[in-house]
């Protein structure tokens, strides 16, 4: 499922880049380029954060 649409990006390629870069938001934003048009995926993409920081 795409989170961020205006970049094609899935929820596997997230959670692949957050747990490469400990949950590093700024650091996964910069490699992949979420939230940097529109932002509608910035709540989905923090909410997905926090689920697998729970989860450690």
């Amino acid at each position: 499922m795409y989170i961020c649409v205006c970049k094609k990006i899935t929820e596997g390629q997230l959670k692949d880049s957050f747990i490469k870069t400990d949950c590093n938001f700024n650091e996964s934003q910069k490699t992949l380029g979420f939230s940097s048009k529109c932002g509608k995926c910035k709540s989905s993409v923090e909410s997905l954060v926090k689920s697998i920081q729970f989860k450690k």
